[in-house]
């Protein structure tokens, strides 16, 4: 069966459906007469049992691009951001045979199965790889239509990334087991020797303004470590009581909000550190040198996170690192404010309201006040 669709860009995208064909057929013509000139005398072919050896050979049209071309372009282009440049870096190896006229469901679903049944890949891995290649497609779809136009990997439904009892048959044939989700909750609170964790880290940073700064404003406004260290001083609005975030993780921009204590600590720093900061050409915070490079961004994540890892570990809490501060800000949203789970997605940043429900981790005793 053949389909001719127009595209954007004024083409007509040929589509043929057979199954002696290795994968959905996709060809591009400047016309609809050239288009389905070419699906009949294909489909006359495949009637009579013949299919072309280019179409067997997956043979790469002119208006097609290896997968693996995609991501390079999309990386290229400066597009990803944070951690999706890693993760495509992975993804990419496995990708230099794919061909963008072979990304039809069933593909999205075989390497989906793969990822499972052959890598045997934790389920935020998995959500991880296809998110950062989703996003590469989208791009695809907006910048190059007529190479890709249409994203099948938008169709998975809910809990994709959850292992079947399917895929753990063949795994457990292989001798393998499935991966679970390993939901982490760590809060601040009180110690084993009923200390308030929280005026512990404060404590130990008694000496660290810069650090004691990073640390309340990580709580009050949930933002993530990159986002954070990056901040240029005029993404900040103190009459507007708002930070706006640019090239976020993922690759959108949002204005957060500050709360009634992130204002007076971000007026008190400012104008503090103001010569500071003005010789670092604006750049709020000290650990990061301005460069976007993602070998230097990496490296700056380290070195602040190992800071903070020696703050916590002085401080003597348990288990904790610093991204458990987001999750901790994220639960104060829920218990501090009146917002709906959409508007605190909008200043998290969160795109799928199921992560967003797994940092909403309250706990019974804070629940309990609101009971009658």
């Amino acid at each position: 069966m053949s389909t001719i669709k127009q595209l954007p860009s004024g083409n007509f995208q040929l589509r043929v459906t057979n199954k002696l064909l290795p994968t959905d057929f996709y060809s591009t013509f400047t016309s609809r007469e050239e288009a389905q000139a070419y699906g009949d005398r294909l489909e006359a072919l495949l009637k009579q049992g013949v299919v072309p050896a280019a179409l067997l050979e997956k043979k790469v049209t002119p208006t097609s691009w290896m997968v693996s071309r995609c991501i390079a372009e999309y990386v290229k282009a400066g597009e990803p951001q944070g951690s999706d440049i890693k993760v495509l870096e992975t993804v990419m190896p496995t990708m230099v045979h794919e061909s963008t006229a072979g990304l039809t469901y069933q593909w999205c679903e075989d390497w989906l199965n793969r990822l499972k049944r052959e890598n045997n890949l934790a389920p935020s891995t998995i959500r991880h790889r296809v998110g950062a290649l989703k996003r590469c497609f989208d791009w695809m779809l907006r910048k190059h239509p007529d190479i890709l136009a249409y994203n099948h990997l938008s169709q998975f439904k809910v809990g994709y990334a959850t292992y079947t009892a399917e895929d753990e048959r063949i795994l457990a044939l292989k001798g393998k087991q499935k991966k679970e989700d390993i939901e982490r909750d760590r809060r601040l609170g009180e110690n084993k020797d009923d200390e308030d964790e929280e005026q512990l880290v404060l404590a130990a940073m008694k000496d660290m303004p810069h650090e004691r700064t990073f640390f309340n404003l990580a709580l009050e406004t949930a933002m993530r470590m990159r986002e954070m260290y990056t901040l240029d001083v005029s993404q900040i609005s103190l009459p507007k009581r708002t930070i706006h975030l640019t090239r976020t993780k993922n690759g959108d921009n949002r204005q957060v909000p500050m709360s009634s204590v992130a204002i007076p600590l971000m007026r008190d720093y400012l104008h503090t550190y103001a010569a500071d900061i003005k010789a670092r050409n604006g750049v709020a915070f000290p650990y990061w040198n301005g460069v976007r490079d993602e070998k230097n961004m990496a490296s700056t994540t380290s070195q602040t996170s190992r800071i903070f890892h020696e703050v916590f570990e002085a401080a003597k809490l348990e288990d904790f690192v610093f991204h458990d501060l987001r999750h901790e800000a994220t639960c104060r949203l829920f218990l501090r404010t009146k917002f709906s789970d959409i508007l605190i997605a909008k200043v998290t940043g969160h795109k799928d309201l199921r992560m967003l429900k797994r940092y909403a981790s309250l706990r019974g005793s804070d629940m309990a006040d609101g009971m009658w």
